[in-house]
């Protein structure tokens, strides 16, 4: 056992008393928290004198097992599963009490309730909770799922996502408002079908991050990775000469011990060199070619992105001539290293689900109307957001509405009751 695995599980036989208890597996895995690398060390621990049992569809844990993954570096816990109705020390026979909850989330977290984390769900046997800097909320942020047995004993604790505590913040004041973004918030004014006869429209305005500056933020997703925007148009003569066959998808590699004292970088987050696009570039157009042998000239290769252990590659129509058009997409899988053929998704279902959608054209009046007759309905909240450019989270607004007009009868109803 490595010293590390060793001073881990030392760590969690300590906090959580687990006497009766023997490590069955452990294991690390590797994730990626906005632009950082994340570890996390997995582990099941089996009631003495119980064995698992093999079967085809899977392995059986028995009554009692204890899955539990903390953070190696910081050693929070990330999971804390009970299989059954069984104690644990250091957490409370009952969490059914708010005061005790908080207090036994806050020490299990290093979090102070209403500073770092709040509320977001309450479904009296399940809890949910969203990460925040001084109460107002991070995006993307940390989550806490807490679940209970019916009888308020811990049946499950899941933390995902980056600590708030990880992570620096611009602190500001809010001051940003509706009015200061009218021209803005008229150009998320987004327009959708529902299924009702006669083919339906519903206007809305889209969810947007609004800085105070008053541009629109693209939050960073929790899956960053690196990536190439290519935006080169594929044009042939027959077919290509060159043919690749599909190869089984395959995992990518251990993470180890040693990749956590070291901090090795997620491998998404390294950098594609111009020579692998390139490469990359020359099979797609081999592949595209030869599936789609009629359309030369009609598909461009968009965006070349790490997916470990692949390189993912996304094509649109270079010249959509339609709505379902601009939504047609296609996904082709390579793996990174030998640049093999792993697979092709293509989205052209939703033609048949779409194809008498036709995008309603707006002339400025009308657009005013929408506008008018949903302001009323719309909302500017405070929301810290990560920005990585600036490698840290800035103060926005959250503009959003859970209101649609509907053109057919010039009413504004909840989005819920469409």
């Amino acid at each position: 056992m490595h010293a590390l695995t060793k001073q881990l599980t030392d760590y969690m036989l300590e906090k959580y008393h687990l006497t009766d208890y023997v490590l069955y597996e452990s294991s690390y895995t590797q994730n990626k928290m906005n632009d950082q690398t994340g570890y996390s060390f997995e582990t099941f621990w089996i009631p003495r004198g119980t064995s698992v049992i093999e079967e085809e569809d899977g392995t059986m844990l028995p009554e009692g097992t204890v899955q539990i993954a903390i953070n190696p570096v910081t050693k929070r816990t990330t999971t804390l599963s009970l299989h059954g109705q069984i104690l644990v020390h250091s957490v409370p026979n009952d969490l059914r009490d708010i005061s005790t909850r908080i207090a036994w989330l806050e020490s299990e977290t290093s979090m102070i309730h209403g500073t770092h984390f709040i509320l977001e769900k309450d479904d009296e046997t399940f809890f949910s909770y969203v990460s925040c800097y001084d109460g107002v909320r991070l995006s993307p942020g940390c989550f806490i799922h807490l679940t209970l047995t019916e009888n308020g004993q811990l049946d499950e604790l899941f933390i995902y996502g980056p600590h708030p505590l990880d992570h620096r913040v611009e602190s500001k004041s809010f001051t940003l408002t509706l009015e200061e973004i009218e021209s803005l918030t008229k150009q998320q004014i987004k327009w959708f079908s529902y299924p009702k006869t006669g083919n339906q429209y519903a206007h809305t305005v889209a969810e947007a991050f609004v800085t105070q500056e008053a541009s629109i933020l693209v939050p960073s997703k929790l899956d960053f990775t690196s990536s190439i925007e290519v935006n080169d148009v594929l044009s042939w003569t027959g077919l290509s000469s060159k043919t690749h066959e599909r190869y089984p998808f395959q995992s990518g590699e251990t993470v180890t011990a040693n990749d956590v004292i070291t901090q090795t970088e997620h491998p998404d987050f390294r950098p594609i060199p111009q020579e692998t696009a390139d490469a990359c570039r020359a099979v797609i157009k081999d592949i595209i070619q030869n599936e789609y042998s009629a359309d030369s000239g009609q598909w461009m290769l968009r965006h070349i992105y790490r997916q470990d252990p692949y390189l993912a590659v996304t094509l649109s129509h270079a010249h959509p001539t339609s709505y379902v058009d601009q939504h047609r997409r296609i996904t082709i899988l390579l793996d990174a290293k030998t640049l093999h053929w792993i697979d092709l998704v293509d989205n052209q279902e939703l033609q048949t689900v779409f194809a008498s959608v036709t995008a309603p054209e707006l002339e400025d009046h009308q657009q005013d109307i929408i506008f008018n007759a949903l302001h009323p309905y719309l909302s500017l909240t405070p929301r810290y957001v990560f920005d990585a450019s600036k490698g840290h989270y800035v103060l926005c607004g959250l503009l959003n509405s859970n209101h649609v007009f509907l053109p057919a009868t010039n009413k504004v109803i909840l989005l819920r009751d469409l």
